[in-house]
């Protein structure tokens, strides 16, 4: 599969400030990892240690996305949203440029920046190439992020997992809608769920989470269910005691109104990928859903509900 590199160069009055407004926003296009290129502050000493950061002069950020057929509709998209958004700040100037990778390129590439993290006070998410020493009261999930968005290091994910150490235990099943690379499967599963199933309409994102299955030895079988395709068209009549959803916002209201017809009675619902420019939107749908929040997390520009029946 070829993959899109989007590189932001960017000078700005408060760089920490534009780094974090700028991923922030890419976020919501649905990117599959973020890179950071930063200069170092000019010690002689720090050349030979690396000698190519030592000579960048740029500040830059590069994500990525799949070069699918609504590629070219979404590169439209993202350059007119990002020009709109940032074009009359007199705080920031930027450059956009798109490069064309091959699959194994951005794999290689990517695990350079990927370590051992501790994401909820028990789940540490440990890229399969690293090494930790986990301690007595900590889970650890081995992560291959492959193809498929979600390491587990963004509050989308971190703020959803927190929350499902909450409310999931052996007394529960449970499904992830937008399954992506699967940890959050992962964790229902270390959590005790007695049955867990993931949905995804990228059929790469399947073949993801199937494998970071494997390499956290739960099997797929009855109780075990990763699906390629819609929710209702896919799940039919099976009802959930937990519902996840960590996708897009816009997602996230087209797809309430199925997520609550698999939702059992006193069921809940755990959403998150909410970014606080939505989150009145997000409130309004769950509303209208005869939903409301029970729980609420949230982490620099970026929430999670929980939410139930009325």
């Amino acid at each position: 599969m070829k993959l899109v590199e989007l590189k932001v160069t960017y000078e700005a009055e408060n760089y920490e400030k534009a780094k974090e407004e700028i991923i922030n926003f890419l976020y919501e296009f649905g990117i599959q990892g973020v890179k950071i290129d930063e200069p170092f502050e000019k010690n002689p000493l720090d050349y030979y240690s690396n000698e190519k950061q030592f000579l960048l002069d740029t500040y830059a950020i590069s994500v990525y996305f799949p070069k699918n057929f609504y590629f070219e509709k979404k590169k439209k998209l993202i350059i007119e949203s990002f020009n709109e958004k940032f074009s009359k700040r007199e705080d920031l100037i930027y450059n956009l440029e798109f490069y064309e990778l091959d699959d194994e390129d951005y794999l290689e590439n990517w695990k350079k920046y990927l370590y051992p993290e501790k994401i909820s006070e028990h789940f540490v998410v440990k890229p399969t190439w690293r090494k930790y020493n986990a301690s007595e009261n900590e889970k650890i999930i081995e992560l291959d992020p492959g193809r498929a968005f979600g390491t587990g290091s963004h509050p989308t994910t971190y703020l959803c997992v927190q929350l499902m150490e909450k409310y999931i235990d052996e007394n529960v099943n449970v499904i992830d809608v937008g399954t992506g690379s699967g940890i959050l499967m992962i964790v229902a599963k270390m959590l005790g769920s007695k049955e867990v199933w993931g949905i995804d309409i990228d059929e790469d994102a399947v073949e993801a989470a199937k494998e970071n299955l494997e390499l956290n030895n739960i099997k797929i079988d009855e109780t075990i269910k990763v699906i390629h395709g819609d929710l209702l068209g896919k799940v039919e009549e099976k009802k959930f005691d937990v519902v996840v959803a960590n996708i897009l916002p816009d997602v996230l209201i087209l797809l309430l109104d199925s997520i609550s017809k698999v939702l059992k009675e006193n069921g809940i619902i755990i959403l998150s990928g909410i970014i606080k420019d939505k989150e009145q939107d997000i409130l309004n749908a769950i509303k209208n859903q005869n939903l409301k929040v029970i729980d609420k997390n949230e982490s620099k520009d970026w929430i999670a509900f929980t939410v139930k029946s009325v």
